[in-house]
Parts: structure tokens; C-alpha cells; sequence
């Protein structure tokens, strides 16, 4: 007969008696210590001092390995029934382990259990100390270009501008004890979360356990759900991308019912909630709609938006020049953004440069034919046609043999995409109309040869080609397809 408490709620150090009774009696000692302990991925020796009560689990996670297993071997010998059921239950085993940390916390019976306890309570929060969150790159912010000078940070430079001022001052309120959100707004790689990483610098000098919590397993709404509950004051809640959240049919308007009742909640204040979001996400999920799925979203939202700004004002590139001169890497960005799009450059062009390597052969060979020609000596307008006859040249025999006859056109596709905010690795070239003319339609459509269709490479990939390329000779089929644009009258 089944040992111990099982059909109301015990503490802790009755549960785990009736469980030791349970396997000794029930199970017949079965699965062994060894057995448990690879379960439950500690050694023999902690099982049977957890199972006797001489020794408290410091993490909850190997302890419900531990209850799993023994739940297991009950159902294959037919006793997983409803008393050995409630005894195995993992949300009872939960809620019994953190009473009992709450109880060695605020004990005084000996320092090492009162210890045991804190240190136990601190690890079951949710998220991890800011002292330990180092890498934004965790966070989900964009890698930058690279450099080739010595001692830089991970991070370009850093140059405040206007929706930090406002950001900071949503920090600063959550550092003086209120809870608060901050949503930033704006397009892709406009800085939203970068700025949000900075904004983490004011917590970091505090005193208080400031924690930064970041659900993302299995999926961000299920973590979020799972220990939203479990928030406690002081807790910063990254959510980056807060759409993944918060527009999910089955999650979202819970994930944002339980936010809300949280920034609301004084006895768990002060935590800050960190968002970004892109205009057209903010769009679904503020604006009001029948049926209206979205509403909890919407409340938790309305009122919080700070709008990241697509482009450096003026005033913010006369501070990022003056930055520029202690990071190579601004300097670039300066340079070569266009229309003040600076921090989308940045996080650009290591995607464009990762697509450039991972582009299948004959996608590879179009971009190579037009780095050839651009450190070559071809213009900024190169000609496709140029491109499309010189590139099967830069296949092997078994590479082109493998190439679809709509290779062409999978390829425009491949580079024509834009990358984190900035154009992808060619762009089509308007021919140079007037500007009172410009947005007259064309008649009729290009053939699929390219013919009289140029293309602009980008910048970053031209600079890199005449660093990585310039002592490899292109192919013949290169010059006899420039030979043919120069007898023709095309642009070389």
C-alpha cells in the first residue's frame, strides 16, 4: 500500500517521506539510486540523501527529474493511479519545494539553512542577474560590420539620440520603484534594441538585484506564460520582436492580460518591460477591430509607444562624425549609409556578407562576375546582360550541369532582397530621368536575358571584392561578355 500523504497538500519533508515510502513499499525499491541519479543527472549519493530528508535539493529541475522517473516505473507496473498519481504530480512537488525555500529563507534555525534558502529563492526567479548578462548578441541585437582595427568593443560606439532621452526616462521611473513599459517602434535595424541594451546601463549601477528575464523556451509565448506568475520585483522583461508574444491566436492576449496585471501588481513592483516592434505590428495590435482579438495587447500598449526615427537626423550625424574618429567603424558607417540610414548599414552588411557566402553556385557567380567588374574598372551601372554571360564561366563543369535553366532569374531574386533595412546585394539602376518624368510607367518588360537592365553592387561587397579578389583572374567568359557590351554600346 502506497506510503505517505497523497490526497492533500503536504509540505515538503512529508512529500518527500511518502516518496521514499512509496518507492521502498510500492515500487520494491525500484529504480535503484543509480538509476534515479541518471535521471535525475546527479550522483547516487544525493538521491539517498534527498529521498531520507538529510539534504535539500538546490535546484527544483533534477528533483522533478527524480519524480518523473518514479512516475514512470508506476505506470509500467500498473500503479499510476490516483493516490500514486497525486503523489507524483510535478506542479505539487513544485509548489511543496518553493514553500520549503521560502520557509529556510526566513528561518533562523541555522545560518547554512537560511543560506541554502536564499540561494535557492534567488536561482527560482526568473531571468538571470544583470552582472551576468554580457552578450547583447543573446538579446537578439544585430552584429556590425568588422574592423580591421585592434581593441575595438563587441559594439560600435555608442550615439544617444532622441528616443533614448525618452527611454531613459521610463528606466529612471522603474529604477525609482514603478513599474513601467517602454515600446520602441520603428523599422527594421533602426537601433530599437540596441537602444533598449543601452538603456540596461542605469540598472547595472544600482544596488538593487536588478535581473533581466528573456522568454524564449520552448516558445516565447508558452515561456512567457509559464513563470510570468513568478516575476518578482526588480526584473527587467526583454521582449524583443513583442509581436512573437503578444499576435499569437492561442497565447498572445493571455501574454498580455498577464503583463498588464503585472505592471499593475505594487507588490511586485517595480519591474520594466522592454519592447520593440515594427510600425505595421504596432498597427495590428492597437487598432481596435470586430471581433477584436487583440485587446488586452492594445491596453498593454496604448500610451508607450517611442518612435524610433528610420535615419540620423542632423544633429545626431554632428555627433556621430565627432564619434566617428575613436570608431573606424562609424567612420565606415558615415561614409557609405545612405541618407543617414547609419545604423542599418551597420547591421546590414554582415547579413549581405553572410548571404554572399552561403549564395548557391550560380547565385555566387552573378555576384563575383560583378565584383570582377567593378574593381575591374566597370562603372556603378553594370549591364545584367553582362552579368548573365559572364557568369556560367565561374562554374564548374558539374555546377553548371546542375544549373536549372531559370537560374537567372532565382538568382536576381536572391540578391535583389533587402537585408535588415538596407538594400540587398544589387539593386536594380534606374536609367536617369528627369525628375518630372520619373514616375512615369514603363511599357512593356525586359527580356529574361537582362537585356538593358543594369545593376548597382553594394558598396560594402565592392570594398570587400577588391580585398579578397585581387589577385584572382576572372574567366574568359567574363571579357568576351564585356567585349560584347562594349561593341554594342553598353556601359564597361
Amino acid at each position: 500500500m502506497m506510503g505517505g500523504p497523497a490526497g492533500r497538500e503536504a509540505d515538503y519533508a512529508a512529500l518527500i517521506a511518502g516518496l521514499a515510502m512509496f518507492r521502498l513499499n510500492d515500487l520494491q525499491g525500484r529504480p535503484s539510486d543509480r538509476a534515479l541519479a541518471a535521471a535525475a543527472e546527479v550522483s547516487p549519493t544525493t538521491i539517498g540523501e534527498w529521498l531520507r530528508g538529510v539534504r535539500f535539493p538546490q535546484q527544483v529541475d533534477p528533483l522533478l527529474k527524480l519524480v518523473r522517473a518514479l512516475r514512470v516505473q508506476a505506470e509500467s507496473v500498473g500503479l499510476a493511479g490516483a493516490s500514486a498519481g497525486v503523489l507524483l504530480e510535478g506542479q505539487r512537488w513544485r509548489r511543496a519545494y518553493q514553500a520549503e525555500a521560502h520557509r529556510r529563507a526566513n528561518t533562523t534555525r541555522t545560518a547554512v539553512e537560511a543560506g541554502q534558502g536564499r540561494a535557492v529563492l534567488e536561482r527560482m526567479r526568473p531571468g538571470r542577474p544583470l552582472s551576468e548578462v554580457t552578450d547583447p548578441f543573446h538579446l537578439e541585437v544585430h552584429h556590425a560590420i568588422n574592423s580591421p582595427a585592434a581593441g575595438l568593443p563587441m559594439l560600435p560606439t555608442y550615439v544617444p539620440r532622441e528616443h533614448d532621452r525618452a527611454v531613459a526616462e521610463v528606466v529612471a521611473q522603474a529604477a525609482d520603484g514603478t513599474s513601467q513599459i517602454a515600446v520602441l517602434v520603428g523599422g527594421s535595424s533602426t537601433g530599437k534594441t540596441r537602444a533598449c541594451w543601452e538603456a540596461l546601463h542605469v540598472l547595472r549601477e544600482r544596488d538593487e538585484p536588478w535581473r533581466l528575464w528573456h522568454p524564449i523556451n520552448p516558445t516565447r509565448p508558452g515561456a512567457a506564460l509559464d513563470e510570468l506568475a513568478d516575476i518578482a520585483p526588480y526584473t527587467v522583461i526583454w521582449l524583443n520582436e513583442a509581436q512573437e508574444y503578444l499576435t499569437p491566436e492561442q497565447f498572445g492576449d493571455q501574454v498580455a492580460a498577464g503583463l498588464r496585471s503585472l505592471l499593475r501588481d505594487s507588490r511586485r513592483a517595480p519591474v520594466l518591460v522592454l519592447a520593440t516592434l515594427w510600425p505595421d505590428h504596432w498597427k495590428t495590435l492597437t487598432t481596435r477591430a470586430m471581433p477584436d482579438p487583440h485587446a488586452q495587447a492594445r491596453e498593454l500598449l496604448d500610451g508607450h509607444k517611442i518612435k524610433v526615427p528610420d535615419a540620423f537626423t542632423d544633429d545626431d550625424l554632428a555627433a556621430l562624425i565627432d564619434t566617428a574618429r575613436r570608431d573606424p567603424r562609424l567612420g565606415e558607417a558615415v561614409d557609405r549609409a545612405l541618407d543617414g540610414h547609419i545604423t542599418q548599414y551597420l547591421a546590414g552588411v554582415p547579413v549581405l556578407l553572410d548571404l554572399y557566402q552561403a549564395a548557391p553556385p550560380a547565385t555566387r557567380a552573378l555576384i563575383d562576375a560583378a565584383m570582377d567588374a567593378r574593381r575591374l574598372g566597370a562603372g556603378q551601372r553594370i549591364p545584367l546582360a553582362w552579368l548573365a554571360d559572364a557568369a556560367p564561366g565561374y562554374l564548374t563543369d558539374m555546377e553548371w550541369d546542375h544549373t536549372g535553366d531559370d537560374w537567372l532569374e532565382r538568382a536576381l531574386a536572391y540578391v535583389t532582397t533587402p537585408c535588415n533595412g538596407i538594400p540587398g546585394i544589387l539593386t536594380s539602376a534606374k536609367t536617369g530621368a528627369p525628375r518630372n518624368q520619373r514616375n512615369r510607367p514603363t511599357t512593356g518588360h525586359p527580356s529574361t536575358t537582362g537585356q538593358g537592365l543594369q545593376y548597382r553592387l553594394a558598396d560594402y561587397l565592392d570594398q570587400h571584392s577588391r580585398r579578397h579578389r585581387a589577385e584572382q583572374l576572372p574567366p574568359v567568359d567574363f571579357w568576351t561578355a564585356a567585349a560584347v557590351q562594349k561593341s554594342t554600346g553598353g556601359s564597361c
